[in-house]
Protein backbone atom coordinates (compact mmCIF):
# COMPACT_ATOMS: atom_id res chain seq x y z
CA UNK A 1 0.00 0.00 0.00
CA UNK A 2 1.61 3.16 -0.93
CA UNK A 3 0.58 6.39 1.30
CA UNK A 4 0.43 9.41 -1.00
CA UNK A 5 0.64 12.86 0.61
CA UNK A 6 -1.44 15.78 -0.23
CA UNK A 7 0.19 19.71 0.18
CA UNK A 8 -3.08 22.44 -0.04
CA UNK A 9 -0.96 24.65 1.46
CA UNK A 10 -0.98 27.67 -0.86
CA UNK A 11 1.01 31.08 -1.11
CA UNK A 12 0.68 34.86 -2.34
CA UNK A 13 2.48 35.13 -5.60
CA UNK A 14 5.34 37.61 -6.12
CA UNK A 15 2.79 39.65 -8.52
CA UNK A 16 -0.10 39.80 -5.34
CA UNK A 17 2.51 41.37 -3.15
CA UNK A 18 3.36 44.00 -5.22
CA UNK A 19 -0.11 44.50 -6.14
CA UNK A 20 -0.99 44.42 -2.12
CA UNK A 21 2.05 46.65 -0.90
CA UNK A 22 0.91 48.67 -3.81
CA UNK A 23 -3.16 49.00 -2.58
CA UNK A 24 -1.52 49.37 1.12
CA UNK A 25 0.84 52.39 -0.07
CA UNK A 26 -1.74 53.96 -2.05
CA UNK A 27 -3.99 54.10 1.15
CA UNK A 28 -2.12 55.10 3.42
CA UNK A 29 -1.10 58.36 1.21
CA UNK A 30 -4.62 59.39 1.09
CA UNK A 31 -5.09 59.37 4.87
CA UNK A 32 -1.70 60.97 5.44
CA UNK A 33 -2.71 63.44 3.03
CA UNK A 34 -6.14 63.98 4.63
CA UNK A 35 -4.89 63.85 7.91
CA UNK A 36 -2.53 66.51 7.26
CA UNK A 37 -5.20 68.68 6.01
CA UNK A 38 -7.39 68.19 9.07
CA UNK A 39 -4.23 69.21 11.33
CA UNK A 40 -3.64 72.33 8.87
CA UNK A 41 -7.46 73.53 9.30
CA UNK A 42 -7.50 72.75 13.09
CA UNK A 43 -4.52 74.96 12.88
CA UNK A 44 -5.73 77.87 11.09
CA UNK A 45 -8.63 77.92 13.44
CA UNK A 46 -6.76 77.78 16.07
CA UNK A 47 -4.88 81.19 15.20
CA UNK A 48 -8.22 82.44 14.51
CA UNK A 49 -9.61 82.02 17.80
CA UNK A 50 -6.61 83.54 19.12
CA UNK A 51 -6.51 86.53 16.73
CA UNK A 52 -10.11 87.41 17.70
CA UNK A 53 -9.82 86.58 21.31
CA UNK A 54 -7.04 89.05 21.37
CA UNK A 55 -8.65 92.11 19.96
CA UNK A 56 -11.91 90.79 22.14
CA UNK A 57 -9.74 91.61 25.45
CA UNK A 58 -8.17 94.78 23.28
CA UNK A 59 -11.71 96.13 22.69
CA UNK A 60 -12.93 95.43 26.44
CA UNK A 61 -9.62 96.96 27.53
CA UNK A 62 -10.22 100.42 25.98
CA UNK A 63 -14.33 100.60 26.13
CA UNK A 64 -14.13 100.70 29.95
CA UNK A 65 -11.21 102.84 29.97
CA UNK A 66 -12.96 105.23 27.29
CA UNK A 67 -16.33 105.51 28.99
CA UNK A 68 -14.86 106.44 32.52
CA UNK A 69 -12.96 109.78 29.98
CA UNK A 70 -13.56 113.05 31.94
CA UNK A 71 -14.34 111.94 35.04
CA UNK A 72 -14.38 114.49 37.84
CA UNK A 73 -11.82 116.68 36.01
CA UNK A 74 -9.74 119.58 37.43
CA UNK A 75 -10.85 122.90 36.08
CA UNK A 76 -8.56 124.90 33.93
CA UNK A 77 -7.08 122.10 31.39
CA UNK A 78 -6.87 123.91 28.38
CA UNK A 79 -6.55 121.24 26.09
CA UNK A 80 -8.82 119.23 27.24
CA UNK A 81 -12.52 118.85 26.37
CA UNK A 82 -15.16 118.49 29.15
CA UNK A 83 -15.90 114.81 27.91
CA UNK A 84 -12.02 114.10 28.89
CA UNK A 85 -11.11 113.63 25.47
CA UNK A 86 -7.43 115.28 24.41
CA UNK A 87 -8.96 117.41 20.99
CA UNK A 88 -5.45 117.62 19.57
CA UNK A 89 -4.38 114.19 19.87
CA UNK A 90 -7.12 112.23 18.95
CA UNK A 91 -8.27 111.21 15.36
CA UNK A 92 -9.45 108.11 13.71
CA UNK A 93 -6.22 106.33 14.56
CA UNK A 94 -5.79 107.22 17.95
CA UNK A 95 -7.91 108.68 21.22
CA UNK A 96 -6.48 110.14 24.19
CA UNK A 97 -8.55 110.31 27.08
CA UNK A 98 -8.08 111.71 30.56
CA UNK A 99 -9.83 111.14 34.10
CA UNK A 100 -9.77 112.20 37.47
CA UNK A 101 -9.36 108.58 38.87
CA UNK A 102 -8.43 109.91 42.58
CA UNK A 103 -11.13 111.88 42.55
CA UNK A 104 -12.92 111.83 45.72
CA UNK A 105 -16.37 113.49 47.88
CA UNK A 106 -15.11 116.93 49.59
CA UNK A 107 -13.01 116.60 53.16
CA UNK A 108 -16.26 117.25 54.64
CA UNK A 109 -17.18 113.96 54.42
CA UNK A 110 -13.39 113.11 55.35
CA UNK A 111 -12.04 112.16 51.97
CA UNK A 112 -8.90 114.14 50.17
CA UNK A 113 -9.87 115.75 46.60
CA UNK A 114 -7.53 115.04 44.19
CA UNK A 115 -7.52 117.59 41.47
CA UNK A 116 -4.59 116.63 39.35
CA UNK A 117 -4.51 114.01 36.40
CA UNK A 118 -0.65 112.82 37.47
CA UNK A 119 -1.18 109.24 38.64
CA UNK A 120 -1.38 106.36 36.86
CA UNK A 121 -4.00 105.32 34.66
CA UNK A 122 -5.30 109.17 34.63
CA UNK A 123 -3.60 109.88 30.94
CA UNK A 124 -3.69 107.22 27.97
CA UNK A 125 -3.90 107.14 24.68
CA UNK A 126 -5.17 104.18 22.79
CA UNK A 127 -3.19 103.26 19.36
CA UNK A 128 -2.36 100.60 16.71
CA UNK A 129 1.77 101.01 16.14
CA UNK A 130 3.01 99.48 13.12
CA UNK A 131 6.52 97.82 13.00
CA UNK A 132 7.48 96.70 9.76
CA UNK A 133 4.28 94.07 8.26
CA UNK A 134 3.57 93.81 11.90
CA UNK A 135 0.66 95.77 13.63
CA UNK A 136 0.05 96.44 17.15
CA UNK A 137 -2.67 97.91 19.48
CA UNK A 138 -1.44 99.69 21.69
CA UNK A 139 -2.06 101.59 25.22
CA UNK A 140 0.45 104.46 26.56
CA UNK A 141 0.44 105.41 29.96
CA UNK A 142 1.52 108.87 30.09
CA UNK A 143 2.07 109.56 34.13
CA UNK A 144 4.74 107.78 35.54
CA UNK A 145 7.39 105.45 33.77
CA UNK A 146 5.46 106.24 30.24
CA UNK A 147 5.05 102.54 29.97
CA UNK A 148 3.65 101.53 26.79
CA UNK A 149 1.64 98.15 26.80
CA UNK A 150 0.93 95.83 23.73
CA UNK A 151 -3.07 95.02 24.10
CA UNK A 152 -3.21 92.83 20.44
CA UNK A 153 -0.54 91.87 18.14
CA UNK A 154 -2.76 90.44 15.61
CA UNK A 155 -4.20 93.31 13.86
CA UNK A 156 -4.92 94.88 10.64
CA UNK A 157 -6.59 98.21 10.97
CA UNK A 158 -7.78 100.72 14.09
CA UNK A 159 -9.99 103.30 13.91
CA UNK A 160 -12.13 105.69 16.23
CA UNK A 161 -15.17 107.52 15.17
CA UNK A 162 -16.85 109.57 17.18
CA UNK A 163 -20.82 111.02 17.63
CA UNK A 164 -22.70 113.07 19.79
CA UNK A 165 -25.79 110.37 19.34
CA UNK A 166 -25.71 107.11 19.62
CA UNK A 167 -25.76 105.60 16.02
CA UNK A 168 -26.27 102.22 14.23
CA UNK A 169 -24.05 101.34 11.40
CA UNK A 170 -22.68 98.73 8.62
CA UNK A 171 -19.05 97.27 9.33
CA UNK A 172 -16.89 96.79 6.51
CA UNK A 173 -13.15 95.67 6.09
CA UNK A 174 -11.28 95.73 2.58
CA UNK A 175 -8.87 93.78 0.51
CA UNK A 176 -6.10 94.92 3.18
CA UNK A 177 -7.78 94.23 6.26
CA UNK A 178 -8.70 98.04 6.45
CA UNK A 179 -11.92 98.43 8.73
CA UNK A 180 -14.10 101.14 9.19
CA UNK A 181 -18.44 101.68 9.88
CA UNK A 182 -20.75 102.97 7.06
CA UNK A 183 -24.30 103.71 6.87
CA UNK A 184 -24.38 105.42 10.21
CA UNK A 185 -27.85 106.25 11.35
CA UNK A 186 -29.37 108.14 14.68
CA UNK A 187 -32.34 106.80 16.36
CA UNK A 188 -34.73 108.87 14.08
CA UNK A 189 -33.02 106.47 10.72
CA UNK A 190 -31.04 109.42 9.45
CA UNK A 191 -27.47 109.42 8.63
CA UNK A 192 -25.41 110.74 11.23
CA UNK A 193 -22.58 112.90 10.72
CA UNK A 194 -19.38 112.89 13.02
CA UNK A 195 -18.51 115.41 15.25
CA UNK A 196 -14.85 116.28 16.63
CA UNK A 197 -13.17 114.28 19.52
CA UNK A 198 -13.69 117.16 21.84
CA UNK A 199 -17.31 116.76 21.11
CA UNK A 200 -18.35 113.33 21.05
CA UNK A 201 -20.42 111.39 23.68
CA UNK A 202 -20.15 108.24 21.93
CA UNK A 203 -17.21 106.69 20.72
CA UNK A 204 -17.16 103.47 17.90
CA UNK A 205 -13.94 101.47 17.65
CA UNK A 206 -13.47 99.48 14.95
CA UNK A 207 -10.82 96.55 14.47
CA UNK A 208 -9.90 94.52 11.21
CA UNK A 209 -7.59 91.04 11.49
CA UNK A 210 -6.35 89.39 8.23
CA UNK A 211 -5.29 86.00 8.60
CA UNK A 212 -3.05 85.05 5.54
CA UNK A 213 -4.08 82.08 2.81
CA UNK A 214 -2.52 78.98 3.14
CA UNK A 215 -1.12 76.95 0.35
CA UNK A 216 -1.58 77.93 -2.98
CA UNK A 217 -4.78 78.88 -4.69
CA UNK A 218 -5.95 75.84 -7.14
CA UNK A 219 -3.38 73.08 -4.78
CA UNK A 220 -5.18 70.86 -2.85
CA UNK A 221 -5.46 72.12 0.77
CA UNK A 222 -5.35 75.85 -0.08
CA UNK A 223 -7.17 77.87 3.14
CA UNK A 224 -7.94 81.49 1.14
CA UNK A 225 -7.59 84.40 3.57
CA UNK A 226 -10.15 85.01 6.21
CA UNK A 227 -11.40 88.88 7.13
CA UNK A 228 -13.00 89.85 10.45
CA UNK A 229 -14.15 92.96 12.15
CA UNK A 230 -15.25 93.68 15.30
CA UNK A 231 -16.45 96.78 16.96
CA UNK A 232 -17.27 98.64 20.32
CA UNK A 233 -19.97 101.72 21.18
CA UNK A 234 -18.66 103.11 23.72
CA UNK A 235 -20.78 105.95 26.15
CA UNK A 236 -18.76 108.58 27.65
CA UNK A 237 -20.90 108.78 30.68
CA UNK A 238 -19.39 112.00 32.14
CA UNK A 239 -20.39 113.84 28.42
CA UNK A 240 -23.81 112.99 28.86
CA UNK A 241 -26.47 114.99 31.49
CA UNK A 242 -29.12 112.50 32.53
Amino acid sequence: MQNRRVNNEAGFSFIELILAMTITITVMGLASSILAGAFKLRSREDRKSDAIADVQRALNIMSREISNSGLKLPTGLNAVSTNGVVGGDSDKLAIRIVSNLNGMPDSANGYFEDDDLLDTDEDVKFLMYVDGAQRYIVRYEKNGSNQTTVLANRVDSLIFRYYDKKVTYDTTVDADGVCDITNVKNASDTTESEVPPGSAKFVVIAVGVTLPAVGTKGVEGYQPPYQVQLTSDVTLRNAIVY
